[in-house]
């Protein structure tokens, strides 16, 4: 069944690069989540038109001590994103989950992690979780356009895993023939 929600309070929101932003929460003790989940978050006693939810992917791990969520604007901000984006350090949201299907399978299989853009977000988390993992190749082939999220962070997890490899491409030729070239590797 559902998860009842529980609180998380802002931790500090940054804007790395035009409409990307980085929400680090703070929460509650006792919340825990797998890798790759995402969660439904809330504004509790916040103005908001329309839609009064959305899910989040997860970006970090529990053992990292906070919970990270990447998100792009557009063009045309929502009310959601505008309320969440103006919020001060130690103001409330709220949680349900997180959950989701989005999980490493087994201890063993090579994994070919592909995300364009922001889709990186879950991705940046289960490359924390298989950091220390030697036992098997993953690769993760990183889609972008002028801009990599959680570029540092991915690029040094890579390099200290010898098993790793961060794969980054600008156009969808590009894309397209590194994972084609993978699918013929792994079968």
């Amino acid at each position: 069944g559902m998860r009842k929600s529980s609180l998380a309070s802002i931790e500090s929101i940054e804007n790395p690069y035009e409409d990307f932003y980085v929400v680090k929460l703070k929460t509650s003790p006792g919340l825990t989540w797998s890798p790759g989940e995402h969660g439904m978050f809330k504004l509790p006693g916040k103005k908001v038109e329309g839609v009064d939810y959305r899910l989040f992917s997860v970006a970090s791990t529990p053992e990292e001590g906070y919970m990270l969520l990447g998100m792009r604007t557009g063009r045309e901000i929502s009310s959601f994103k505008k309320v969440l984006l103006g919020m001060k350090k130690g103001e409330q949201v709220s949680i349900k989950g997180p959950f989701g299907s989005f999980k490493i399978r087994d201890n063993t299989s090579p994994l070919v992690l592909f995300a364009n853009g922001v889709g990186i977000t879950p991705i940046r988390a289960l490359a924390k979780k298989l950091e220390n993992d030697y036992s098997r190749s993953v690769e993760i082939v990183y889609a972008s356009y002028k801009f990599y999220l959680f570029e540092e962070e991915l690029t040094d997890i890579a390099n200290k895993n010898p098993q790793m490899t961060l794969h980054k491409t600008v156009t969808p030729e590009e894309t397209q023939m590194k994972l084609s070239q993978l699918a013929d590797k792994y079968g």
